[in-house]
């Protein structure tokens, strides 16, 4: 037998092991007993579009529909100097600490890096299956100059936009 983990093992949950510690016997208590006992489905359900999010598709582009207006798109591609690839980079960015602004204070980073890592995995995944015919990376970066973690996508290999300008 040999068990196939699909993410690391989430560590510095300080609710979920708080959470555990109250029981007296521990035996049997996982992520899924807590999950049982503390979350509401809404919640799950909700917090998944983080994970499978909306696309919009525009001028060859890919980008999250959260994210995405013609405005924000035009002045992206203006920062970029009409790279449309780093326009993906600049306009798909989720910044974690903005996602929890309420809690940021209250939770370890690291809880945070892992969470742009699997939501890193989860885009992968569904960007491959959404657009099989295009080539993506997926990023995630924790800098203090970013605002803390945050994870974005872009296309590999895109030419340069180029308006249509019509005839």
């Amino acid at each position: 037998m040999k068990r196939v983990n699909s993410i690391p093992s989430v560590t510095d949950t300080q609710a979920y092991d708080s959470w555990k510690k109250q029981w007296s016997s521990q035996e049997g208590l996982d992520v899924y007993s807590y999950i049982f006992d503390q979350c509401q489905p809404e919640h799950i359900l909700l917090f998944s579009k983080m994970f499978f999010p909306d696309f919009v598709v525009n001028e060859g582009g890919v980008f999250l529909a959260r994210n995405f207006s013609a405005e924000v798109f035009d002045s992206c591609l203006g920062l970029a100097s009409g790279d449309l690839s780093k326009t993906e980079k600049l306009l798909n960015v989720v910044r974690v600490y903005d996602v929890f602004g309420q809690v940021v204070d209250n939770v370890p980073d690291d809880v945070f890096v892992q969470l742009c890592n699997v939501i890193g995995f989860a885009w992968h995944m569904v960007l491959k299956e959404k657009f099989s015919e295009r080539v993506f990376c997926v990023e995630v970066s924790n800098s203090e100059q970013n605002y803390g973690p945050d994870v974005t996508f872009y296309q590999v290999g895109l030419n340069k936009f180029v308006p249509f300008k019509g005839r």
